[in-house]
């Protein structure tokens, strides 16, 4: 009900609006005196609008308050949760790191055992 209320009033005040300016571009005046009624126009719509939104905001503000609580409440949720997803990446990541490091130390070492092997092989067959 609220929701609907709430869009009542920004259409009412969007057609105000729209008839304002309708109203004041298709009448014949002069510039200055278009100018002057233009300028106080805006006052008052601003005003009015000012009003509106005010006691709207008083209307829903227990609802604000529920629904920014809600968010905060999902923000730490999703603070708490990525922490630890991180974390679980961050030791995968490790984990790879130290079996690659491992595999290619493993190929290091038997490829500086083949080259020995080829340099005596090399030189006791001669």
């Amino acid at each position: 009900m609220a929701d609907n209320t709430g869009r009542f009033f920004e259409g009412l005040v969007v057609g105000g609006l729209i008839g304002f300016v309708f109203g004041i571009l298709s009448a014949p005046k002069s510039g200055a005196e278009l100018r002057r009624q233009l300028a106080d126009g805006s006052e008052d719509l601003y005003k009015q609008a000012s009003d509106q939104l005010g006691e709207l905001s008083n209307a829903t503000g227990s609802k604000f308050t529920e629904i920014k609580g809600r968010t905060e409440h999902a923000l730490e949720d999703i603070k708490g949760r990525s922490g630890e997803v991180i974390k679980k990446a961050s030791d995968s990541v490790q984990h790879t790191k130290d079996q690659v490091e491992s595999k290619l130390k493993e190929m290091a070492g038997q490829s500086t055992q083949v080259l020995v092997d080829d340099v005596e092989s090399a030189t006791s067959g001669s």
